[in-house]
């Protein structure tokens, strides 16, 4: 008799420990936030000030987060990468419009806590493992 199993099956066994997954609601929900107050017709609400061409740049970054974050809850080791290029990028940016460096730099500990939280195990096999 042959088993074969089920490929959603297979995604199902997965286990995250439940700080990655504290984290990456987070993450979703800060980007779903912005572009909340971004696309509202309350100006007085918006987080980003849309009159300087920069800040388009922080709203592209924002979109393809969320869909990195959609992506990495998916298990998929290239949505890590993409969030890593999205921060590298928004580091750059900050740093191009005068933000100061040491600020700049606290940008990064997004990337970093999330890759710290896909090395914690649960049932003994990292996030990190899990990823596609």
């Amino acid at each position: 008799m042959i088993i074969i199993k089920n490929q959603n099956s297979l995604e199902n066994s997965k286990s995250r420990n439940i700080f990655l997954t504290i984290l990456l609601s987070l993450f979703l929900l800060a980007d779903f936030y912005t572009l909340k107050t971004i696309l509202d017709s309350n100006p007085n609400n918006d987080d980003i000030d849309l009159s300087f061409t920069e800040n388009y740049f922080f709203v592209v970054f924002t979109i393809l987060d969320l869909i990195f974050t959609y992506f990495i809850f998916k298990w998929k080791k290239w949505a890590f990468w993409g969030t890593l290029l999205v921060s590298v990028l928004t580091f750059i940016l900050n740093l191009y419009i005068g933000v100061e460096f040491v600020f700049a730099l606290l940008g990064l500990t997004g990337i970093v806590l999330l890759f710290s939280l896909l090395q914690l195990k649960s049932k003994n096999i990292s996030g990190w493992k899990n990823l596609e």
